[in-house]
C-alpha cells in the first residue's frame, strides 16, 4: 500500500502545522508567561496587604510616641523649703517621682541623725532600680521639686536583670 498525497496537500500541511507553531510560540506561550507573573505580582500584593494590617497598630504607636515630645526645657522651680512635719512623705514624694519616670524605688531613708538643732538641710538616701533612659527621667522630675537642694553622690551598680542607682539627696527643711 503505498499513499498517493499528492504535494499540495503536504505544503498545506506543513504550511498548517508552522502557522498553529506560531500562533503557540508567539500567543500562547507569552500569555502564560504573564499569567504566571501576574499571579506572583498578585501573591506579592496580599503579602504586602497583610504585612500593612498587621504592623499598622506598630507604626501608628511609634509615630504617636514621635509626636510625644518632651520638653526641652529643664524645670527650674522656685526653691522652697520642706516643713518638719512633712519629712514623714519624702519616701513617698520619691516612690511616685520614680513611678513616673519608670523606675522602681527600692528605698528612700531620710538620714533623721543629722537633723538636729537648727538644721537647714537633711540627706536621704535613694536606690532606684531601672535603666539609664528613665533615671534621666528621674533626675530630670527631682531636679523640678522645690525642696531638693542638691545631689551630692550618684552610685551604679549592675545587676543581672536592671542597673540599681544609689542616690545621696540633700533636702532643704525648715
Amino acid at each position: 500500500m503505498t499513499l498517493n498525497i499528492p504535494q499540495q496537500s503536504i505544503l498545506y500541511l506543513i504550511f498548517c502545522l508552522a502557522g498553529i507553531a506560531i500562533f503557540i510560540l508567539a500567543g500562547i506561550l507569552p500569555n502564560s508567561w504573564t499569567i504566571a507573573e501576574l499571579v506572583n505580582q498578585a501573591r506579592d500584593a496580599r503579602f504586602r496587604l497583610e504585612e500593612t494590617r498587621t504592623l499598622h497598630p506598630v507604626q501608628k504607636s511609634l509615630l504617636d510616641k514621635g509626636e510625644k515630645k518632651e520638653s526641652k526645657i529643664l524645670p527650674l522651680p522656685e526653691k522652697g523649703r520642706l516643713s518638719r512635719t512633712q519629712i514623714d512623705t519624702l519616701p513617698i514624694t520619691f516612690g511616685a517621682l520614680a513611678k513616673t519616670s519608670g523606675l522602681s524605688l527600692i528605698s528612700a531613708i531620710p538620714n533623721l541623725s543629722a537633723l538636729t538643732g537648727d538644721a537647714s538641710a537633711l540627706s536621704v538616701n535613694i536606690v532606684l532600680r531601672g535603666d539609664f533612659v528613665n533615671f534621666r527621667k528621674f533626675l530630670i522630675r527631682l531636679g523640678g521639686n522645690a525642696s531638693v537642694q542638691q545631689i551630692e553622690e550618684i552610685t551604679l551598680q549592675q545587676k543581672s536583670d536592671s542597673k540599681e542607682f544609689r542616690l545621696k539627696i540633700w533636702v532643704a527643711v525648715g
